[in-house]
């Protein structure tokens, strides 16, 4: 097992930020989209009853599956034939959603290569069924699942929130922006253009390479805060994501100053995710803009074997339209072809390790200091023409690190497109050869 071995250790003091000293609370704001309306044969509410309504009805259901499923612990499990089971109390069991191969894949990867700290969660876009739950620290075997933990900086994965709002304002993919630096320092002068500005790219280009000084301009030209308040709440922001146990919102901070503001939409600071929720994100894109429940339970039997609970997909809500998520999956298939991502997936030669499979995603890099943290991130979606899996990876180095979450989340697509499918196809020609009967 890639985790610690306490259960149920909390920390109200996030792992992520131990010795950083910074705690960031979160803004709980209201939900994207209007309340639920009424049934037209039933009677009908106020305005403000239906929003009620609405926004309890979740936090119902959440806590129903938190009842069914106390004691439940998503890193904990075991292999029973081509399942994983989690024993609960009473007898009771949950058969996972994971993909036993991918989960184990995964964990080997981190096992290997002593991350410090880290997590891999893997959603199927189009039902949110999770495929792999890894939360592992060489460094801190006792840490609490870093799966849920919202605190991690969201880095430049936050250019895909800024990214959908820049295209839902009309800033198509190839609108051209100049600009000077701004690579690990925004100041007010990269908010203004200048005569001797010679780098112009696409936003496709801008997302590809993370070119912070162009979400910075266009952000602060296109978006005011409430618009970049109601894109992240809309993804998810400041809410508690539904979960088959308890989540905690990732933070989110849309600051008043305008260069704090134009800092925020590039990526530093101020917003916070939590591996699941990046997945979320994820899954969201490739999802056509539909941002699905994410569910670890299959199913929970009781003792005699009778379901109690199914897992039956279900759309958490509506996020993009089809247009704006698929102009930004679009974007994010540059960041693999020609960007930040190109030097994990293909190698020196230019040769792929995902052979014929296109890969949409989106980089994210900050550190903090005393101590030294350096938090990497990963998010997309592969093929990208016909999503199947959608992964989030965050590793946590020290200053000594060996792999970056890239690395992470490009094998976890590798074995699940590549390996695992041509293991099976070996597999099934040998017992067909076993089976045939001699010449």
């Amino acid at each position: 097992m890639s985790v610690g071995r306490t259960r149920g250790a909390k920390n109200a003091i996030s792992w992520l930020w131990r010795g950083v000293g910074l705690i960031v609370a979160g803004l709980a704001l209201g939900s994207f989209f209007g309340a639920e309306r009424g049934s037209a044969d039933g009677p009908r509410e106020d305005g403000a009853a239906a929003q009620a309504r609405a926004s309890d009805a979740p936090r119902r259901a959440q806590a129903r599956r938190s009842s069914m499923l106390e004691g439940f612990d998503p890193r904990f499990h075991v292999q029973e034939g081509d399942r994983r089971i989690s024993e609960l109390e009473n007898g009771r069991r949950a058969i996972l959603t994971l993909d036993p191969g991918l989960q184990e894949h995964v964990e080997r990867v981190f096992g290997r290569y002593e991350v410090p700290y880290g997590s891999v969660v893997a959603i199927e876009p189009s039902t949110g069924r999770v495929l792999a739950y890894v939360s592992h620290s060489s460094a801190d075997p006792s840490a609490p699942d870093l799966c849920l933990d919202p605190s991690a900086p969201t880095a430049s994965v936050f250019k895909v929130v800024t990214g959908s709002a820049l295209v839902d304002a009309g800033i198509g993919p190839d609108t051209r922006t100049c600009y000077t630096g701004g690579g690990s320092r925004l100041t007010a002068w990269h908010l203004e253009d200048h005569p001797d500005e010679a780098r112009c790219v696409t936003l496709t280009e801008a997302m590809g390479r993370s070119a912070n000084a162009v979400f910075a301009k266009l952000s602060d030209r296109h978006l005011d805060g409430p618009t970049l308040a109601r894109f992240a709440s809309a993804f998810g922001f400041g809410h508690a994501l539904p979960f088959d146990v308890p989540t905690q919102p990732s933070a989110m901070e849309v600051p008043e100053d305008r260069l704090e503001r134009a800092r925020t939409a590039a990526g530093f600071w101020h917003m916070h995710l939590s591996p699941l929720h990046g997945a979320a994100i994820a899954a969201t894109i490739a999802n056509d803009g539909r941002m699905m429940r994410p569910a670890i339970v299959e199913r929970l039997e009781n003792p005699d074997g009778r379901v109690l609970m199914q897992h039956e997909p279900e759309v958490f809500r509506a996020v993009l339209s089809r247009r704006t998520a698929r102009s930004v999956g679009q974007m994010m298939r540059h960041t693999v072809a020609h960007g930040t991502a190109r030097s994990t997936f293909f190698d020196e030669h230019g040769n792929a390790f995902l052979p014929d499979i296109e890969v949409a995603g989106k980089t994210g890099t900050l550190s903090a200091e005393r101590p030294y943290r350096g938090y990497t991130w990963f998010v997309g979606y592969a093929p990208a023409d016909d999503p199947q899996i959608a992964v989030a990876s965050l590793i946590v180095n020290t200053p000594h690190w060996r792999i970056k979450a890239a690395y992470a989340a490009r094998e976890a697509l590798r074995y699940y497109l590549v390996e695992a499918p041509r293991e099976r196809a070996e597999a099934g020609a040998a017992a067909a050869a076993a089976a045939a009967p001699a010449e």
